[in-house]
């Protein structure tokens, strides 16, 4: 056998045997379609490397001129795979030049079959026999046809866009690619398409061999193929392994993992699933694991799963799957799909946990807040609401398909909307169980727009969707009703309370009044009878009416003293000073002290600020403690009767006005049971004069507190905020140091 037959017969048979190999890759995977379409290349390859033999082995110019046509058709083939092989394995490549290439070479095929004897020669006028690797071989002498040089720039266009797409994967970054790939075509299709050159236009005269360049392309291409197919087989191996140790970390995981194909079938279901359901791996394979699941959850669980499959999306869906002991347990199931390194789509893989007690839990968490007696709302940390209770229907009126995905400041007066979301990121930025609103009246709007009065609580609750914020809502209108009502009888009391106080004081302002009228009376007297004796002395007679006048005031300004205290009105506060309250009131018990023979001594600080408070109220207050003080000196000897009552600034921002008493003093054991109600000392008191005094007291932000006193007796004092600074009174008091003995 001579070598130029077996040169071409191993070209052949080497192109064959890659063709099968990677037609073999392509049929097991489909998406190799670069391995079809060099299968393809080296087919044709093998095929024109036959035609070049024919040539070789012509015996006359129409055989020779057959062989040459014939071989244009592996030629196309040749040609057209090897631009698909570069745009399909290098993904680089101008598509327009791409389809050029297959244009031109298209038409030159076309033009082969219409030209006599082919494309590369218009007449064959002979055969030339010339030695070749030690053998005689036939070479064709002729005339050139131009319609060849399509041919040739078809070959031209070609190694443009070969160079084209070998400098896209040089810049890539893939430069053994480039190089490889990308400079063995251009070399080997340079040289070959030299030699049709020199061959066809007779500069030469050799036999075609352009089958040896091509089988330099097929090697250079088999090379990087099966370099891929030899890492595609490692990698194989590494994912066999790493299948292995995926299966044996998945059979120890605490949670049931299951995975499937391209084909949406189940591959594999752990240990963990196995125990779970109590049945075998081929069982549950395929759709064997919708057997477990309840008949009422499978419809969706299937439409979540194709779904989402056929999108390439994750998902997470909640069913029912029965247990070995056949109970079905709620199953928390998350599927994510997988993807090769080159973005294959593999399947998907998921892992369920058995969620059964967290529904339980859920469930008891509803029903606790169905049953709770204030409204319950539940909102996202958007703002919206993800749930209510009954009672929130109930309490405004909306429906729940009404507030379920509304914003809560549907719920919120439009007077308070704006500054609403503001508060709500206050809260998610520091999240803490908490009063809402704390200080200050808060108000909920219902459907229709009328307002109402609320107290809320809110707690922030973690969960999967985030930070979760659980108000609890409750209407206060019943009780703010039942606030006034309480106010009002507590004014009432505390007006009843002034009329007794009143009424055990009356004998003494009876007194205090009868002086100013019998004063003028008796000067009125005097003044008709110096008229009646004709001794109408003028200045005299002025002198006179000026008491009248005089005593005339002062009854009016004990009487109004008296209206004051016996009024029933609103309470009206502002600045008040405390020295003008104890002039006040001493100027009702001044008669009173002196039938009870007892001293009464002022002791007023002079620069005492104000404060603001009730002036009625605090002598209501101050008056009852100077009674009480009468009371308990009742027993004591006329000489020991002493009343001590003194303003002063008791710290920076507080006064304190005090009454200080020499009698029998307080209950040893408990001396503040005098401010219980119905509790008390005295004979004939019923207990509420001081209760309704230490309510005075508080309600005006103070304190009333009493003790036993150094040297017998008690001293009871109170104590208020101040409201402004100020110098003390709006009257001068004059009194002696040491004090103003009344």
């Amino acid at each position: 056998m001579s070598w130029v037959t077996i040169i071409w017969a191993m070209i052949a048979s080497a192109c064959l045997t890659l063709a099968l190999v990677h037609m073999l890759v392509w049929w097991r995977r489909l998406e190799a379609r670069a391995n079809l379409l060099f299968a393809l290349m080296a087919v044709a390859t093998a095929v024109f490397a036959g035609c070049e033999f024919w040539t070789m082995r012509a015996e006359t110019p129409g055989a020779f001129g057959m062989a040459v046509r014939w071989a244009h058709v592996p030629g196309w083939v040749l040609i057209v795979s090897l631009v698909g092989f570069v745009r399909l394995y290098l993904r680089a490549g101008r598509l327009w030049l791409a389809w050029t290439v297959c244009g031109v070479r298209t038409l030159s095929l076309i033009l082969n079959f219409v030209c006599t004897p082919n494309l590369n020669y218009r007449e064959i006028t002979a055969l030339r026999h010339v030695s070749f690797l030690g053998e005689t071989v036939a070479v064709a002498e002729g005339v050139p046809n131009p319609w060849m040089l399509i041919a040739h720039l078809s070959l031209l266009l070609l190694v443009i866009f070969v160079a084209d797409a070998a400098i896209s994967v040089w810049k890539r970054g893939d430069r053994r690619q480039a190089l490889l790939v990308g400079g063995s075509i251009i070399f080997f299709v340079v040289t070959g398409t030299g030699q049709l050159i020199l061959t066809f236009w007779g500069i030469i005269h050799a036999p075609i061999t352009v089958s040896l360049f091509f089988m330099g392309i097929v090697a250079a291409m088999g090379y990087e193929l099966s370099r891929d197919l030899l890492r595609a087989t490692q990698l194989s191996d590494d994912l066999r392994e790493s299948e292995a140790r995926f299966r044996t970390m998945a059979n120890t995981a605490p949670v049931m993992i299951w995975m499937s194909g391209t084909d949406k079938l189940c591959t594999f279901f752990n240990k963990g699933w196995l125990d779970f359901t109590g049945r075998s791996l081929e069982q549950e394979l395929g759709n064997g694991w919708a057997e477990g699941v309840h008949r009422e959850d499978l419809d969706r669980c299937f439409e979540v799963y194709v779904n989402s499959f056929e999108a390439r999306k994750p998902f997470t869906m909640e069913y029912r799957l029965r247990r070995i002991d056949g109970e079905y347990r709620w199953v928390l199931d998350n599927g994510a799909p997988r993807f090769a390194t080159d973005g294959t789509f593999l399947g998907y893989i998921g892992s369920g946990i058995d969620i059964t007690e967290r529904k339980q839990a859920q469930d008891r968490f509803r029903l606790v807040v169905e049953a709770s007696p204030n409204g319950i709302v539940l909102v996202d940390a958007q703002g919206h609401i993800v749930l209510v209770n009954a009672c929130v229907e109930e309490l405004f009126g909306y429906g729940r398909e009404e507030l379920i995905g509304q914003s809560i400041e549907l719920l919120v007066p439009e007077r308070f909307r704006g500054e609403h979301p503001a508060h709500r990121a206050g809260f998610h930025a520091t999240p803490a169980a908490r009063a809402m609103g704390a200080g200050r009246e808060l108000f909920a709007r219902r459907k229709d727009g009328t307002e109402f009065p609320v107290e809320i609580g809110i707690s922030p609750i973690q969960s999967q969707e985030g930070t979760l914020v659980l108000s609890a809502i409750a209407d206060i209108s019943a009780r703010k009703r039942a606030e006034a009502e309480a106010r009002q009888h507590r004014e009432e009391l505390s007006h009843l309370s002034r009329v007794a106080i009143m009424g055990e004081i009356a004998g003494s302002l009876a007194h205090e009044l009868n002086q100013p009228l019998t004063g003028m009376v008796n000067n009125a007297s005097a003044g008709r009878r110096f008229i009646a004796k004709g001794r109408g002395d003028l200045p005299k007679l002025d002198g006179l009416f000026e008491a009248v006048v005089a005593d005339g005031r002062r009854a009016g300004e004990i009487i109004r003293g008296i209206r004051g205290m016996m009024r029933k009105s609103e309470q009206v506060r502002g600045p008040v000073n405390l020295n003008d309250v104890i002039a006040s009131v001493l100027q009702f018990v001044r008669s009173d002290a002196l039938g009870r023979h007892c001293a009464l001594v002022m002791e007023p600080d002079p620069n005492l600020p104000l404060v603001e408070a009730d002036q009625v109220q605090l002598q209501q207050v101050l008056l009852n403690l100077v009674v009480n003080a009468f009371e308990a000196m009742r027993e004591m000897p006329a000489a020991e009767r002493r009343m001590i009552i003194r303003s002063e600034r008791e710290s920076e921002g507080r006064v304190r006005v005090s009454v200080r008493d020499f009698g029998i003093g307080l209950p040893a054991e408990e001396p503040q049971r005098i401010f219980e109600q119905f509790f008390s000392t005295k004979r004939e008191g019923m207990g509420m004069g001081l209760s309704i005094a230490r309510s005075i007291i508080t309600s005006h932000g103070g304190e009333l507190v009493a003790e036993n006193a150094k040297g017998g007796g008690a001293c009871v004092h109170f104590s208020l905020p101040v409201f402004a600074e100020g110098q003390g009174g709006s009257r001068e008091l004059r009194q002696p140091e040491g004090g103003r003995k009344a």
